[in-house]
């Protein structure tokens, strides 16, 4: 199966208990709730008044309702995502909030986003780039910011020896094991192709300055065990041309 049909397929199997079943799994690996997690991007995306926001692989939601909280005023956010079941239960919950003329649900692709170039003041995105091709994806979130804009991330980290060839390969063989008991092969499948695109602190700043990002800031949030990388938190400017 190809990678992003397994993510597809995957996403779409779990959209009715997604939330749980991250929950779950953020606290055995890091000790963190999914809420609390996707809580931290938000407490470090500076948002002012009228600006657009993108938020990348939206799927339920959650990350457009809780920016919305903070009732910054003129705020307009579009969230993304290739699956359309994922944002039939995002939508249930932006009207259930009352934030319907606020938010609003787009299903497309993160590697060919369907904005034109500079239409959002704020890209961000929660838990999803290790399913994507870095470079594809930081070209496109480039694209659509405006000058001087703003990308927050906040993903699954990895250190040094991860990258190295052997120990990807068990990598890829214990999420695969991992997922295809605790889950389905789809979701195994789904998740052992993500390994190639986990990324380093020092990974990551290399990227960015690459792709024409400024100011990067990256925070290693606390992890449950030593053992197991650290989830990062990442904000950076686009630079001015």
């Amino acid at each position: 199966m190809e990678e992003k049909q397994a993510v597809q397929k995957s996403f779409e199997e779990m959209s009715s208990n997604y939330e749980e079943v991250i929950d779950k799994e953020l606290t055995l690996f890091w000790g963190w709730t999914y809420q609390n997690f996707l809580s931290e991007l938000v407490k470090h995306t500076q948002i002012d008044s009228n600006q657009k926001i993108l938020d990348i692989a939206t799927g339920t939601s959650f990350i457009p309702c809780k920016l919305m909280e903070n009732g910054t005023p003129g705020v307009k956010i579009t969230g993304l995502d290739f699956t359309e079941a994922m944002l039939r239960k995002g939508q249930r919950k932006i009207a259930a909030a009352g934030y319907s003329s606020d938010i609003n649900l787009v299903c497309a692709d993160a590697m060919a986003i369907p904005y034109a170039d500079q239409s959002f003041d704020v890209v961000v995105s929660g838990l999803a780039s290790h399913h994507m091709d870095i470079p594809v994806m930081l070209s496109e979130m480039k694209r659509v910011l405006k000058p001087d804009g703003l990308l927050s991330l906040i993903d699954v980290g990895t250190s040094p020896i991860w990258e190295k060839g052997v120990f990807r390969f068990f990598a890829r063989v214990i999420a695969f094991l991992f997922f295809l008991f605790r889950e389905n092969a789809t979701r195994a499948w789904a998740e052992a192709n993500t390994v190639d695109n986990l990324r380093t602190p020092e990974g990551w700043l290399k990227e960015l300055t690459q792709a024409g990002f400024r100011n990067v800031q990256i925070t290693k949030l606390k992890s449950k065990y030593r053992w197991i990388p650290e989830p990062l938190s990442i904000q950076s400017y686009l630079q001015e041309e």
